[in-house]
């Protein structure tokens, strides 16, 4: 199998073959205020300030918006269109879902300290969507060589902790074997399903 390396912030999309059965997490624009708006209140709050204030506006949706291109480019940010609808008035109104290297330019557009919370939030999403295979094989070899080390100081008392030790060596042994498993394919696929959005 060849495999075809497309950046994706260049207009080009990965192969189907490299999408099949992968989601990547998103954040959309409504969060992206919501983050924003939280940080101008804490560093409105740091300073004694309400919030908000001349100093630190609330940011507006629509106003968000219309940045959006500015930043992305106008034709690039028509990949992330994504109108939401408003629930107090059932209107659809625009906006946009965000990739992480989307989200993170967007945020780094209004400052370095809210680029690196979107980052934050958005590698906590992709570690809780891809679960295990987000891990390297050798942090899960770490995890489990922690795990029977500690099973193997526990069971040193003996007696009562002994049929617990009988249990653990039994999940340990598949943990091991899966581990192993693991570091045996050959993992290749690159690319996202933007389709499969988690919030």
């Amino acid at each position: 199998m060849t495999k075809l390396y497309a950046l994706s912030g260049q207009g080009l999309v990965q192969p189907q073959i490299g999408q099949h059965g992968i989601s990547s997490p998103t954040m959309d624009s409504l969060d992206m205020v919501g983050y924003i708006n939280a940080e101008r209140r804490e560093k409105a709050e740091a300073e004694g300030m309400p919030f908000p204030c001349k100093k630190y506006r609330k940011l507006r949706h629509a106003d968000f918006t219309k940045k959006v291109p500015k930043v992305l480019g106008e034709g690039y940010a028509k990949n992330f269109v994504h109108p939401f609808v408003n629930e107090q008035n059932g209107e659809e109104y625009p906006g946009y879902n965000f990739p992480k290297r989307e989200a993170c330019l967007m945020a780094m557009s209004y400052s370095y300290d809210l680029q690196a919370k979107v980052y934050d939030y958005m590698e906590e999403l992709d570690r809780q969507a891809h679960g295990y295979l987000n891990y390297s094989v050798q942090e899960l070899q770490a995890m489990v060589a922690g795990a029977r080390k500690v099973s193997d100081e526990d069971s040193s008392d003996a007696g009562r902790r002994l049929r617990k030790r009988q249990d653990d060596l039994v999940l340990l042994e598949k943990a091991e074997s899966l581990v192993e498993s693991l570091s045996q394919l050959k993992l290749d696929f690159i690319g996202s399903d933007r389709d499969k959005e988690i919030h």
